[in-house]
């Protein structure tokens, strides 16, 4: 019964968060004037439709309930005889961008409100990276470090919440050791170099330091609703992009990525703290998806814009089979990582 609530809850997100993102095409294509023949919820074999009397789209709705489509008039076709100021490559450049980069712009959308929701019935949450506690003979007490010290650097990296030591302590690549830059009650600066023990916990290396945080204030109020709205999407978007840049710089193991399995994993152990730890997890997944789609990749909506853009600067269309080719290779290169991904989910989830 677990295993079927948890899915239901990871269908309904994800199911959520596509469906938001392709309604972010459809109202652009319309307001556009280009032409759209289907608008759906769901993938698989069509279970309902309905298509109003002088309309060119029909509604459907999908056996499948993940995700959706939009299937729109993108390249001329003189069998379907539509008319070409009515297909999206005969459109001006700012209008073929905003049908494109809107699917991304409502999931950011999306998670704004998701967090500004969340406030207005749980309060803003605010996470300070103050310590709590010091657990006694930890590499934290050791050093020096005492129970209401804030941290405001991890080797040199400022620390805003306790999320950025998550990622610069926690996260990262291992080091020998980490100087933390702390600020004391009495408003002093100081830093200690701490070397943390290292325990293993479900098959892998976990760094103590031996601290714990003051924990999570919550302020309630329509004015820290909006600024939850802001920040928490802000603050998110930060923190992805810092984890994708030590993707890149090898901070980061690409073994730490998780697909839907991870995603189901994530789902099965925070579903236990309530409404409001899923409404941030699909907050949070929103802005991951809309990030995703920027990637450069033709597969992806970031991929279609730079040939865009592309086609701008040359004043030349993109070959047609080139095209294609591209996004075979795209389509290939996402698929291997995807399997390679829910590979290493599938070995988290049996050694836990």
């Amino acid at each position: 019964m677990n295993f079927i609530i948890t899915l239901l809850i990871l269908i309904i997100i994800l199911g959520i968060i596509i469906a938001v993102h392709e309604f972010g095409h459809f109202i652009a294509a319309k307001r556009g004037g280009v032409y759209v023949d289907e608008f759906s919820l769901g993938m698989g074999p069509a279970i309902y439709q309905y298509k109003p009397k002088k309309s060119e789209t029909t509604y459907s709705l999908r056996l499948l309930p993940i995700g959706g489509f939009v299937s729109m008039a993108e390249k001329e076709n003189k069998e379907l005889k539509i008319k070409k100021d009515k297909v999206l490559e005969n459109k001006s450049f700012f209008r073929k961008f905003l049908v494109l980069i809107n699917g991304i712009l409502f999931n950011c959308l999306l998670a704004i409100v998701l967090f500004f929701i969340s406030a207005l019935i749980y309060g803003e949450p605010i996470s300070e990276p103050i310590v709590k506690e010091v657990t006694e003979n930890s590499a934290a007490y050791e050093a020096g470090i005492t129970s209401g010290d804030k941290i405001i650097e991890v080797n040199g990296v400022t620390i805003y919440t306790w999320d950025d030591f998550i990622l610069e302590a926690l996260a990262k690549k291992l080091k020998d050791s980490y100087v933390f830059t702390v600020k004391k009650a009495d408003g002093s600066i100081k830093s200690y170099t701490l070397s943390p023990k290292i325990i293993e916990e479900n098959g892998e290396n976990v760094r103590k330091f031996g601290i714990a945080p003051l924990g999570v204030t919550y302020y309630k109020g329509f004015s820290h609703a909006v600024s939850y709205g802001i920040n928490g999407f802000t603050n998110n978007l930060v923190t992805i992009f810092k984890i994708i840049g030590s993707l890149f710089t090898g901070e980061v193991a690409v073994n730490s990525l998780s697909g839907p399995v991870g995603i189901y994993s994530l789902i099965d152990s925070v579903k236990s703290q309530g409404f409001e730890m899923l409404i941030y997890l699909t907050a949070y997944l929103s802005i991951n998806v809309a990030i995703i789609n920027l990637i450069p990749i033709p597969v992806f909506d970031g991929g279609r814009i730079l040939l865009l853009f592309i086609e701008a600067i040359t004043k030349r269309k993109t070959n047609e089979k080139t095209e294609i080719i591209v996004n075979y290779i795209g389509f290939g290169l996402m698929i291997i990582l995807m399997l390679y991904v829910t590979f290493n989910d599938i070995i988290r989830l049996v050694v836990n």
